[in-house]
């Protein structure tokens, strides 16, 4: 009897262990495993979209976007290790910083991950100890998710005017 259960115990403690690195393939199931995780009440019915992804070493940040033009959006960063040709490790999600309008950003892997889905937003300005460098954001490109690979002193958000978004 005791061996009965402790095996038991041991097929359940393995089966969901295996269910934690699950390789998820194609953004359907990218999308789905968001759902799972976001931190909102509706996720099961709310419109999700996969934003895109930045990318370093073996891991990615995978960006995902909640709502539609009539609701808030929620922003989820889900990193993930590659397992393949469009095929990933589900690690663990983040909870971005809002900077703007419409703009998250997160500090991951020594740099800094943004979500631009504001099309007012046409630069990302940068500057850190090499000087200040601009990423053109292109019109029709949004979201737009892109990855800078160190830990700038500052950051902007501009119009095409060059004006800050706020």
């Amino acid at each position: 009897m005791k061996k009965t259960r402790a095996v038991t115990l041991l097929l359940i403690a393995f089966f969901a262990l295996s269910a934690c690195g699950k390789t998820l393939k194609g953004t359907d199931a990218l999308i789905e495993k968001a759902r799972e995780e976001i931190p909102i009440s509706d996720a099961d019915t709310i419109e999700m979209q996969y934003a895109g992804l930045s990318g370093k070493e073996d891991k990615v940040l995978l960006w995902f976007i909640s709502g539609n033009e009539y609701q808030a959006h929620y922003y989820l960063p889900m990193e993930c290790s590659v397992a393949g040709t469009d095929e990933y490790t589900f690690e663990k999600t983040y909870r971005p910083m809002i900077r703007a309008a419409d703009i998250a950003v997160l500090q991951w892997m020594n740099g800094y991950a943004f979500l631009v889905n504001n099309p007012k937003c046409s630069v990302i300005k940068i500057t850190d100890a090499a000087g200040t460098h601009e990423e053109i954001i292109e019109e029709n490109s949004y979201p737009y998710v892109f990855y800078y690979e160190q830990i700038p002193t500052e950051y902007a958000f501009l119009d095409e005017a060059g004006n800050e978004i706020t």
